[in-house]
């Protein structure tokens, strides 16, 4: 459901109604008014939002503030009367109350959620009908933002992080799939990122019962969102769940690459829909302002296929298949200090390096290094050499133990005694040499020797 009201909540936090702002200045009777603006007076007769405090006739609910409005209804933030708890009720427009097929819609697609229990699902709570006949559910209320206000925000997802919110929508189009519900809208406007980090795939309000006898479609309705839609649904062909897949590879492309393989045709529908059908997208590595692994756009552009056949043939397939990719992220990305309820952009995923108070930087705290993006098929033999050469062995000598350490203290500690020693044995020796003798000269020898000495001496 397209929204066209802007408004945000006092605390700050997008709710439900999926890039609804509802601005904290604004009081909501100035918003309802703003809605209704400009509009002819017999359209906003029809199309008149509650307002706060008026009670939903026929229900136990009373209006907080009006979320968001579209073609087919609206979102109400409301409490329930007797319980005191706050809800989300997608409500039919008043101007659709004897639409048979639109009420019924609503009704399929209460029914279909309610059925899926998974923490990336809206929890339904209550399905009924007000006085006047309109048809609306109530589910559990949300806050966050959208993908598509996400990405507004930081202008492109890091890569591991899209890869954890594709891990999750695929999760929960997998337990769908499995229950014959094609969700057949998937964007990013209807992914919603809750503040505690769950992402939650909403609006199924056009989704394709493959196990339902009765279609609430056309058989040659074109049904979805034009940038988004699979080939087969601009050919208004039949269609399964890889048309989901299609849709969740251009959520992918759009969140690493920033924008969407054909946004310069947006705005024109017939061209968005000969794109989809012909024209081969460009690698996301040629759009995206950050690497992106050739192994992830390899993945993309398989899930983006324009033959269903090329493409994953299953949700479970795409989600093993991302899964294996966000681990081996993990494992290379640089730890990044964010906060718990808020995404990081990408050049908070590859930190510069530390530096001291002088200015210079740190030897001891080197800068995590950025994840180079997997080699080329042609390098991986190059690759593999380099990665598994030995590592060179460091020059620092391993300290000595403390043992060790004041033994060879003892030794030269003993080495010092004996040297200090020796010189003082040598300076006696040297001054009984060199000394001027005393006064009393040695005695001469006696003349037997000393004819031996002159003998000796002649020889």
């Amino acid at each position: 459901m397209t929204c066209s009201l802007e408004a945000r909540s006092e605390a700050g936090t997008l709710l439900y109604a999926r890039g609804a702002l509802l601005a904290p200045s604004a009081p909501l009777a100035g918003q309802r008014r703003a809605l209704v603006e400009g509009e002819p007076s017999g359209d906003a007769r029809r199309h008149r939002a509650l307002v706060e405090g008026e009670p939903l006739p026929g229900t136990p609910y009373a209006v907080v503030r009006l979320l968001g409005q579209g073609g087919m209804g609206e979102v109400y933030e409301v409490e329930h009367l007797e319980l005191g708890r706050r809800f989300a009720v997608k409500l039919l427009h008043r101007s659709h109350a004897g639409r048979l097929d639109l009420s019924a819609r609503l009704r399929a697609e209460a029914r279909s959620i309610a059925r899926l229990r998974h923490r990336s699902l809206p929890e339904v709570f209550d399905l009924g009908a007000t006085e006047g006949g309109r048809p609306y559910f109530a589910m559990e209320l949300l806050e966050g933002r959208d993908l598509r206000t996400e990405l507004a925000r930081l202008g492109v997802v890091a890569v591991p992080t899209a890869l954890g919110l594709a891990l999750q929508a695929l999760s929960a189009l997998s337990l769908a799939h499995a229950a014959g519900i094609v969700h057949r809208d998937l964007k990013l406007e209807n992914l919603f990122l809750c503040d505690d980090g769950t992402l939650k795939v909403l609006d199924f309000g056009v989704a394709k019962l493959l196990h339902d006898g009765a279609a609430l479609t056309a058989p040659d309705a074109v049904i979805g969102t034009p940038r988004m839609m699979a080939p087969e649904q601009c050919a208004a062909q039949p269609i399964d769940p890889r048309a989901d897949i299609y849709a969740m590879g251009l959520v992918l492309y759009e969140l690493v690459a920033g924008r969407g393989p054909f946004d310069e045709l947006r705005g024109r529908r017939d061209a968005l829909r000969l794109a989809h059908c012909e024209r081969e997208p460009p690698p996301p590595s040629r759009l995206a302002p950050q690497p992106i692994p050739a192994a992830l756009e390899r993945l993309i552009l398989r899930a983006i296929a324009k033959a269903p056949e090329h493409r994953f043939q299953t949700a479970a397939d795409m989600e093993a298949a991302v899964r294996r990719l966000h681990e081996g992220a993990r494992s290379c990305a640089a730890p990044a200090s964010r906060r718990a309820r808020e995404l990081t952009p990408t050049a908070s995923d590859f930190p510069a390096a530390g530096s001291s108070a002088d200015g210079e930087t740190r030897v001891d705290a080197p800068a995590p290094r950025r994840p180079s993006p997997a080699p080329p098929i042609r390098g991986r033999a190059v690759a593999a050499r380099l990665a598994h050469r030995p590592r060179a062995r460091s020059r620092r000598r391993a300290r000595p133990s403390p043992r060790a350490a004041r033994a060879a203290s003892r030794v030269a500690a003993l080495g010092v005694c004996a040297l200090a020693l020796a010189s003082a044995a040598l300076v006696l020796a040297l001054a009984q040499r060199w000394l001027p003798g005393s006064d009393h000269p040695a005695p001469a020898p006696p003349p037997a020797r000393a004819a031996a000495q002159v003998r000796s001496a002649v020889r």
